[in-house]
């Protein structure tokens, strides 16, 4: 006789409850083909419920084919493929196994210091004021709220993104040029469709990975150029084919290093002598916290540079807005051929963003995070520098940016060192790991994303450090 514990129904109907036990027993073999199951009496009487429920349940089963009745007979098993049951069987003791796993890397997640996270502080973000933006936006938009917004993005960000990048970057851009997206990975996507998925892309070497596994899953090729203390050399370029070069010249992932102005220069040339592009990703450029901010090198020649940017970096990671600026020829291109395409981020969301630049509570919110940030940082490299661990590291590119480079002054084993951090709950990422050819220059090098790190276990990580390196 089938028994089933109806005290785990929770709110579910009795007859759905049992109609998903009998299904769950038939796809999982324990009930197996032709075999006979209770009477709708015997059933309501093992587990005290009304025949009704049991009819119920058993109607709701013939109706999608996992039982049928014969007259006078009773109610029969349905035939299933044996090779779906065994492949469910194999399906759900996999995921079971995947589960566990999952929940094990969890817990190892839970590190003492992470200093390859650079999360931003809960704190931080102006929830009171981007609350009041977005009750003021559903009173003022409602009637857009029902329309599909644009694929560029709606017309009043665009126009709040040209105005912010004006005043505060230097930079003259059309909003008709901007293209809103729901996070960079999207805008590469657009940018590979627009530059042919036969393409060869330059990244710099080292660089932030995720790039070109976006660009290469499109089908781009990619190359990845080592740089020198101004970046990607020209002439590396030269007889490559590259159509265009990845290049974040106003802070470097993750060296931290500035383009000078004479590199930049000829790489503009590069682009017009060869009818390429190059891709700013001025993502960081944000947070500097000595001089003024870089000039973008979209403001040099914007017939020749795709300008991109998130604000992701500077509000909220969950904020899925990222924009980039289309040259004239590649914005005619959009127009004509990937049109077609419906806005990926959420009207609503663009109305609020919008609001939140055009008012000035943007610009005010960024002038706030980088003198918070700059007090964060300027204390955590004081606690390194009072740190016994001083006398054995270097620090480096710390003026903009949410992290810096330690380097060590001794001939450690780079993987070692990180291991041995791990045995004692602290995780870090070493320069080399954003390589792709090995560059001995960045060896003993490591990445300190400060933004995340409780200074309260700071001391107590640099006496570790210190330890290790002893």
């Amino acid at each position: 006789m089938l028994t089933y514990d109806f005290e785990k129904k929770g709110k579910e109907p009795l007859y759905e409850y049992l109609y998903k036990c009998i299904r769950e027993d038939i796809l999982s073999g324990k009930l197996k083909s032709k075999e006979k199951l209770p009477s709708k009496r015997e059933m309501a009487k093992n587990h005290n419920i009304s025949v009704i429920t049991v009819e119920n349940a058993y109607a709701q089963l013939i109706v999608e084919g996992y039982i049928y009745t014969e007259e006078k007979k009773g109610y029969f098993v349905s035939e299933i493929s044996e090779q779906y049951i065994d492949y469910k069987k194999r399906n759900e003791n996999s995921q079971k196994k995947n589960n566990i796993e999952s929940k094990k890397k969890e817990k190892k997640k839970q590190w003492f210091v992470d200093f390859s996270s650079n999360h931003m502080v809960y704190d931080n973000f102006p929830f009171a004021t981007w609350s009041k933006i977005m009750r003021q936006t559903l009173l003022d938009q409602e009637n857009t709220f029902l329309t599909s917004p644009a694929a560029t993005g709606v017309e009043e960000l665009r126009n709040a993104i040209a105005d912010y990048l004006l005043h505060f970057r230097g930079l003259q851009a059309k909003a008709d040029n901007i293209i809103v997206g729901a996070g960079t990975e999207y805008l590469y996507s657009i940018i590979v469709q627009l530059l042919g998925k036969d393409s060869t892309i330059a990244l710099e070497d080292p660089g932030y990975k995720k790039i070109s596994k976006v660009y290469e899953s499109n089908g781009v090729r990619c190359l990845h150029l080592p740089m020198d203390k101004s970046g990607i050399r020209t002439e590396q370029l030269v007889n490559t084919n590259a159509k265009a070069v990845h290049i974040s010249p106003s802070h470097q992932f993750p060296t931290g290093r500035v383009m000078p102005v004479s590199r930049r220069h000829n790489l503009l040339g590069w682009a017009v002598n060869n009818n390429g592009y190059i891709i700013e990703d001025d993502y960081d450029s944000g947070f500097r916290f000595s001089g003024r901010p870089i000039p973008p090198m979209a403001g040099m020649d914007s017939s020749r540079v795709i300008y991109m940017n998130t604000f992701s970096k500077t509000l909220a990671p969950s904020i899925r807005i990222a924009y980039m600026i289309l040259p004239d020829e590649l914005i005619e291109k959009y127009n004509k051929e990937l049109n077609f395409y419906s806005g990926t981020v959420s009207g609503f969301e663009q109305y609020t963003l919008a609001n939140f630049i055009s008012k000035g509570y943007y610009e005010r919110h960024i002038n706030r995070m980088r003198n918070y940030y700059r007090e964060y940082r300027n204390r955590i490299i004081g606690a390194i520098k009072q740190s016994p661990v001083y006398s054995k590291v270097t620090i480096e590119e710390e003026n903009a940016g949410l992290h810096f480079i330690l380097g060590i002054n001794k001939d450690i084993d780079d993987e070692k060192f990180k291991e041995l951090l791990k045995q004692q709950n602290i995780n870090i990422s070493g320069v080399s790991d954003y390589c792709y050819n090995k560059l001995k220059e960045f060896e003993h090098k490591f990445i300190i994303n400060y933004s995340a790190v409780p200074e309260s276990r700071l001391v107590k990580a640099l006496e570790i450090i210190d330890n290790i390196l002893k």
